[in-house]
């Protein structure tokens, strides 16, 4: 078992008597960032459509025991290639991982990454940073900040909140793609696939319904792949999710390049432009004569419209 402590401060931390609203929100954003956590690293996507599968529940659960003092959570977790040895008793996920880790080293991993804002790291994406965020409602609840405490020391706080926030507005919209390339991977439990493109692998997600017999035929062939690019914040592919996969014919050296983001995040404090005494509407105060008649003012606005 490996431990990870959670260590909470701030007017509303009570030591052992911890409120029933707090611990349902903390519980509530751990569980799932820790699932989506271990999820990004199985399938390189954090979320998708439909129940949770049932090696995902055995692989991202852990206990918790309210240490007696002070508000210290104390989280206990078994080793990833003992809870689902299917899925990690070798390094084969999307991001490789030892199978000796557990789902709570796998989430703090990530969010050490997203706390430092790495443009490209492999450990998050757009989802897993969204419900990272949803740790604001417990520091509405009179915290200041917790600690996680896995090997190394991490403090989150508001500040963490807003820098994730930016993290998140930082990340490209998502993208309609077409690319083509050499089939070279294939995996039915987790549904990955890997493309040989020149000078990138490109790795990807089959997310709709497909026929795996078949699509095993096209391995070591030329494909085309059309889905939706899903971009890291540094403007990279971080993965394609596949719609569909069909042998490629013809000529397909129009698509065997990397999608680039169409349109990169807005940074809106960029058009703010600070106004002085002398521009923006102060630049407009006493410019109109107002000496002017009323049939006058009307006649100007007819003349304009």
């Amino acid at each position: 078992m490996s431990q990870t402590i959670l260590h909470m401060t701030g007017p509303g931390v009570l030591g052992v008597r911890v409120g029933a609203p707090m611990l349902r929100d903390l519980l509530d954003v751990l569980v799932d960032a820790v699932q989506q956590s271990v999820r990004v690293r199985a399938e390189g996507r954090s979320r998708a459509a439909g129940p949770t599968p049932a090696w995902l529940d055995r692989a991202a659960t852990f206990l918790v025991e309210i240490r007696p003092g002070s508000t210290q959570l104390v989280l206990d977790a078994q080793r990833l290639g003992d809870l689902v040895p299917d899925r990690f008793a070798q390094l084969s996920t999307f991001e490789p991982l030892d199978p000796r880790a557990t789902c709570l080293d796998v989430f703090v991993d990530a969010l050490d990454d997203a706390l430092a804002s790495k443009p490209d790291s492999d450990l998050y994406d757009d989802g897993l940073i969204e419900t990272l965020t949803r740790f604001v409602r417990v520091l509405d609840q009179d915290v200041d900040s917790f600690e996680i405490r896995n090997g190394r020391t991490r403090r989150f706080d508001r500040q963490s909140v807003d820098s994730l926030r930016q993290l998140q507005r930082s990340i490209p919209a998502d993208q309609r793609v077409r690319v083509a390339g050499k089939l070279d991977l294939l995996k039915h439990s987790n549904r990955i696939f890997a493309l040989l493109m020149p000078g990138v692998d490109l790795r990807g997600v089959v997310v709709a319904d497909a026929d795996f017999a078949r699509l095993g035929q096209l391995l070591g062939h030329q494909v085309i792949v059309s889905g939706t690019a899903k971009f890291r914040p540094s403007g990279k592919v971080s993965r394609v999710e596949a719609e569909q996969i069909v042998a490629a014919e013809g000529d397909t050296t129009p698509w065997e390049s990397a999608p680039q983001p169409l349109f990169s995040a807005l940074e809106t404090r960029s058009l703010r432009i600070p106004q002085g005494p002398k521009s923006g509407v102060a630049a407009l105060f006493g410019q109109w004569p107002g000496d002017e008649t009323d049939e006058d003012f009307e006649s100007a606005i007819r003349d304009l419209s």
